[in-house]
């Protein structure tokens, strides 16, 4: 449970906290995974997320209709328009204030804290949370709503409607708000990793981010993702947080992300929604640590290729066009692409290497295999050779040729099956 005590000096940020890849066993032939063995790997932490509780045995009978207290505290009327706030009346008027009343909006006041209940459950409905961020327009009304919401601060950035307040609340926060909020969100509980999984709380994520680009404190943001690497990139929503840092900032400051990028990898991309991840981190990353990445992917592209999900990252490695990162995926795979046309997912790999300039070692490895018509026939394998044909047409035209002469001489075995496309493309291309 969180604790409803408030910090006794808010202008100071309390410190922040601070097994190598064994090979695995291929079952395709010989192979094996080549790993980073100077990186451990480290297991992220788990847990529940912590569920935000509240106290609500404070009194309110002293405190009138909420759009009053408003107008009564910053001195104005905040003519907002019709809203929610004007058909509230849960509590007494506020004329019957007694006159020894003296609301105190500090973190340390009793009635801030009270009013803070109020303002949360205003802010977690549509309307509620549009007046008060009409409110966040000077900073006298900036430092009141932030003493009203400060300690239900997750509360509010993983709701739905509480999320905009959340939003606009640190984009008007200055630099000892801003450290007392990541201060709420790291100790004692890292949430912003269990926000980050979360629909609304990620998008709240997000825009802390953004918000703390050129700021030192986004170090601490990106130790709190960098130390759950694994288990943000395997879920379906705590990814793209990942994501949004490497959008936002620079390589160096990512490096820590990067870095778990490495050690993670090849769990990564055999897991579903891993694979995925890693996919748009291959396209995202910068600096130095991208070669690394690349080259790691493509020393282990003959195990990948044949994965059912780590076929997806090869694919991703050999779109970008590297010409170095390409030439190490085509040897490697050189002796296997036969065996791999005829699979679902390896026949996708060889096709991005006929797209590619891997043309030439693909197909003279069909021309030099016995089971050409075998890969012809096949449900998987007409596709590759459909391609070859296409494609050697466009940019290679003796070794067009030599495929046409060998697959005419087996017409006849053609006309059955799967076998049927390749004699169409073959009729199409005279």
């Amino acid at each position: 449970m969180e604790s409803s005590t408030h910090p006794q000096n808010p202008n100071t940020m309390a410190s922040m906290y601070s097994s190598s890849l064994e090979a695995l066993q291929l079952p395709f032939e010989n192979l094996h995974l080549f790993d980073n063995s100077s990186l451990s790997l480290n297991a992220s932490s788990t847990g529940v997320f912590p569920d935000p509780q509240r106290n609500h045995g404070l009194g309110f009978s002293r405190v009138g209709s909420f759009r009053s207290c408003l107008d009564y505290f910053t001195g104005e009327s905040m003519n907002m328009g019709s809203s929610m706030f004007d058909n509230v009346n849960w509590f007494n008027s506020f004329s019957n204030v007694s006159p020894g009343f003296q609301p105190i909006f500090s973190l340390d006041s009793e009635y801030s804290y009270g009013y803070s209940y109020w303002v949360i459950d205003m802010a977690k409905t549509e309307e509620g949370s549009k007046d008060l961020q009409k409110l966040l327009s000077n900073s006298t009304n900036n430092n009141m709503i932030f003493s009203w919401v400060f300690d239900f601060i997750v509360e509010l950035m993983i709701d739905q409607s509480g999320r905009y307040l959340f939003q606009k609340l640190i984009e008007s926060a200055d630099e000892t708000q801003l450290q007392m909020i990541l201060e709420k969100l790291l100790v004692p509980h890292n949430y912003i990793y269990y926000a980050s999984r979360l629909k609304y709380g990620s998008c709240s994520i997000k825009k802390l981010i953004t918000v703390l680009e050129k700021s030192p404190l986004i170090t601490s943001v990106i130790k709190a993702l960098s130390d759950n690497f694994e288990k943000l990139m395997m879920d379906p929503i705590g990814h793209y947080v990942i994501f949004e840092c490497l959008d936002v900032l620079d390589s160096q400051t990512n490096d820590p992300l990067n870095i778990q990028a490495m050690k993670h990898c090849l769990e990564l991309v055999r897991h579903e929604q891993g694979s995925v991840s890693m996919s748009g981190f291959v396209t995202r990353i910068k600096g130095p640590r991208r070669d690394q990445l690349l080259k790691l992917i493509s020393r282990n592209s003959a195990f990948l290729a044949q994965d059912p999900t780590g076929n997806y990252v090869v694919q991703c490695v050999i779109r970008l066009q590297n010409p170095a990162m390409n030439d190490q995926i085509f040897r490697n795979l050189e002796g296997y692409y036969v065996k791999l046309s005829t699979t679902k997912t390896g026949s996708y790999v060889v096709e991005h290497c006929l797209l590619s300039s891997g043309l030439d070692r693909v197909i003279n490895e069909l021309l030099r295999s016995d089971r050409l018509v075998s890969v012809a026939k096949d449900r998987y394998g007409n596709y590759v050779v459909q391609t070859a044909l296409k494609e050697s047409k466009k940019r290679e035209i003796s070794l067009h040729g030599s495929l046409v002469v060998k697959l005419e001489q087996h017409l006849n075995c053609l006309q059955h099956g799967y076998g049927r496309n390749v004699v169409s493309v073959l009729r199409s291309l005279q």
